[in-house]
C-alpha cells in the first residue's frame, strides 16, 4: 500500500530472480479489479482442477489485464501496448508484469485492504462516473479503451 498525492494505491510487488516487479493499482483499478475477482478465482480453481482450454484475460483498466490459463499455474498481471497500426484485438504483452503463484493470498486479503483503506474499498470503476453516462463518453475514455474504440472488440 502507497500514498500519492493523498491518494491509496495498491502495489503488488513479487520479487523474481532477484528482480523486484510491481504493478500499481489506483482506486479505480483496484475497483474494477475487485469486480473480476470471482471470475478469476474461478479460472484459477478450474486450472488447478486441471480443466483444459481455460485462456481467461480481463481488462481491469488503463492498459492492464489480469490472466489465467490452462497449463500456468500463476494469475498474470501485466501491462499490454498496440503496435503501430495492429487493431484493439492485436494488442501485445510487455515485460511489466507480476504473476502472483500464491492468488489465494491475494484473494484472502481483498477483504482487508477494503476495510482497512475505506477510500479503496469504496472505490468505484472509472465506468460508473458520470463521463460514462453515454455511449460517446464511455468509448472516449482512455482508461476503458486505452488503444482507441474498436468496434471489433468488445471490452466490459
Amino acid at each position: 500500500m502507497q500514498k500519492c498525492d493523498d491518494v491509496r494505491t495498491v502495489t503488488l510487488r513479487i520479487k523474481d530472480g532477484g528482480e523486484l516487479k510491481k504493478i500499481e493499482l489506483p482506486p479505480y483499478r483496484w475497483a474494477s479489479f475487485r469486480q473480476r475477482v470471482t471470475e478469476i478465482n474461478d479460472g484459477v480453481k478450474s486450472v488447478a482442477n486441471g480443466v483444459d482450454g481455460i485462456n481467461l484475460r480481463l481488462h481491469f483498466g488503463g492498459t492492464y489485464y489480469v490472466s489465467v490459463a490452462s497449463g500456468i499455474r500463476c494469475v498474470d498481471f501485466r501491462k499490454f501496448y498496440k503496435p503501430y497500426g495492429a487493431t484493439e484485438a492485436e494488442i501485445k504483452p510487455t515485460k511489466l508484469s507480476v504473476a502472483l503463484h500464491e492468488w489465494a493470498h491475494l484473494y484472502n486479503l481483498i477483504d482487508t485492504v477494503n476495510a482497512r483503506y475505506p477510500t479503496l474499498g469504496s472505490a468505484q470503476p472509472c465506468y460508473y462516473q458520470d463521463d460514462h453516462i453515454n455511449q460517446m463518453g464511455w468509448i472516449d475514455c482512455t482508461k476503458c479503451h486505452p488503444f482507441g474504440h474498436d468496434a471489433s472488440v468488445s471490452t466490459p
